[in-house]
């Protein structure tokens, strides 16, 4: 009995020796997996670095390569802008350059008018003199007609002068007429007003009565009282009885007739 244990004992202490050495082997070969497995993440590693560089790399180069066609294009939109002031620098010389042809035939012409075939001026001092005695004769001309101005003026004042004169005298004869025509007239009250003292007489503006004229009413041959002129119509006007004036006795009345007085 104690053979049969001890040779399980045995058995076992070999069985256990046995999964040892085959535990110990798959530790080992687990090891060398677990080793090659960092190695592959570790080359892994090492790739996707390497891929996130060209990445970034390449990212730069796209930055670089888009603000380099940024600065050709700006650099290419500079240029177009210098081709066109050039251009327009051109085109503005040419037009100077037909301007000065142009210039240069009308003094061409100038030249020739002044300097006309057979002309007795050949030379510039010739044509200063010639300007010269032009000037003078200008000059005298131009005081000569300041004086005739002169006498123009005085002869219009003269005549506005003389023009006023004849409308005053005019004026003076018409006014005179109208007041010797005045002396003559003789008008006729045709209405009486008892209340307010004031009678009408059919004469106004338009025979030469004045505000200022004095009238007198006359009955036959008497003068019986005297009229001042309160309004006056072109034919007609307005004036009042002056009480003093008038006859003891009497009344204005409408058929008196009325004369001026004071009249020249």
């Amino acid at each position: 009995m104690k053979k049969f244990i001890m040779a399980l004992s045995i058995l076992a202490m070999g069985g256990g020796a046995f999964l040892g050495v085959l535990n110990k082997q798959t530790l080992i070969d687990e090891r060398t997996l677990a080793d090659d497995a960092q190695k592959k993440v570790a080359e892994t590693k090492g790739e996707l670095n390497q891929v996130e560089d060209d990445l970034t790399k390449s990212t730069e180069e796209r930055t670089q390569a888009q603000d380099n066609r940024d600065q050709i294009s700006a650099s290419l939109s500079e240029t177009q802008q210098q081709i066109k002031r050039q251009t327009a620098q051109i085109t503005s010389s040419q037009q100077e350059l037909e301007k000065m042809k142009i210039e240069k035939q009308e003094i061409d012409l100038a030249i020739e008018k002044i300097f006309p075939p057979g002309s007795p001026i050949k030379t510039v001092e010739q044509l200063q003199q010639a300007q010269q005695a032009l000037k003078d004769q200008l000059t005298e001309q131009e005081n000569k007609k300041t004086d005739l101005n002169a006498k123009l003026e005085q002869i219009q004042t003269e005549m506005v002068a003389a023009e006023k004169k004849a409308r005053e005298l005019e004026s003076y004869q018409v006014d005179r007429a109208k007041q010797i025509a005045l002396n003559g007239l003789e008008a006729t009250v045709i209405a009486v007003n008892r209340n307010f003292g004031f009678v009408m007489v059919n004469a106004g503006q338009n025979l030469g009565v004045k505000p200022e004229s004095s009238l007198l009413v006359k009955r036959g041959t008497d003068r019986i009282a005297r009229l001042q002129i309160r309004e006056l119509e072109p034919n007609v006007l307005v004036a009042d009885v002056i009480p003093d004036s008038v006859v003891a006795g009497t009344r204005v009345q409408p058929g008196d007739k009325v004369i001026f007085e004071n009249t020249k």
